[in-house]
């Protein structure tokens, strides 16, 4: 799967991931279909099949859970409840230092990367990232690294990705949470990663997530934007 992941077109938008997500495994396992030997396609064609199955299933529950939903109250049609905001959380940072989600107010724009150690484009725009931080910085921003290994604080995983962030001079900060809290479900959500969020300063997302690293000059200019949105907002 790794290979797979690795393949993937980085422009890649949430847009696309929001439609049937093993029909979009099945179109990445068949543009990788070289790579991989016959037993190893057969896995991996199967499992899209059943996520594409599951995903099937799942469908019509998300559409009688929202008709339960109610509306709006009418003065705004409801549109503030569209703005999608990052879960508060409480945790720490890879040093051990307490972090929350007020992180956020303290800075004019948050870029929020998600990582994990096995994830061979992840590593790869480390030290890419730190250059943005210390652009961000400049701009009263910063850019925070969740590395979703490190959830529940485990020991061996924080170890392995400080190793990494070193050995790729990539000295911003990096923190976690519990995987049972809200900003860890919304962690769990994610499905292709790197993935990458523009944060304001109320903690509203900007935009849309983008997928793939910042080494690649499209990512890097669409990341821009949203930074560019958030900063004129602020």
């Amino acid at each position: 799967w790794e290979k797979v992941f690795a393949s993937m077109d980085k422009n890649v938008t949430q847009t696309t991931l929001n439609n049937n997500y093993g029909d979009f495994l099945m179109d990445a396992v068949d543009n990788a279909k070289d790579q991989f030997t016959e037993d190893e396609l057969k896995t991996l064609t199967e499992g899209s099949e059943q996520i594409r199955d599951l995903e099937d299933q799942i469908q019509p529950l998300q559409e009688q859970y929202a008709a339960l939903q109610p509306a709006g109250d009418g003065e705004d049609g409801g549109m503030n409840d569209a703005v999608p905001t990052f879960p508060t959380f409480t945790g720490k940072d890879l040093d051990g230092n307490d972090v929350d989600s007020s992180i956020f107010s303290q800075n004019a724009v948050t870029v929020v990367n998600f990582w994990f150690s096995g994830c061979k484009p992840c590593v790869a725009e480390l030290g890419d990232l730190n250059a943005l931080n210390e652009t961000l910085k400049k701009q009263g921003g910063a850019l925070i690294g969740i590395n979703v290994d490190t959830l529940d604080g485990n020991a061996d995983a924080i170890s392995t990705a400080k190793s990494l962030l070193e050995s790729k001079g990539a000295s911003y900060q990096n923190i976690y949470f519990p995987s049972d809290s809200a900003a860890g479900d919304f962690a769990g959500d994610i499905m292709a990663f790197p993935t990458t969020y523009v944060i304001d300063r109320s903690g509203a997302i900007v935009g849309e997530a983008m997928l793939g690293g910042i080494d690649n000059e499209d990512n890097m200019a669409a990341l821009q934007k949203l930074i560019d949105q958030a900063l004129a907002n602020d």
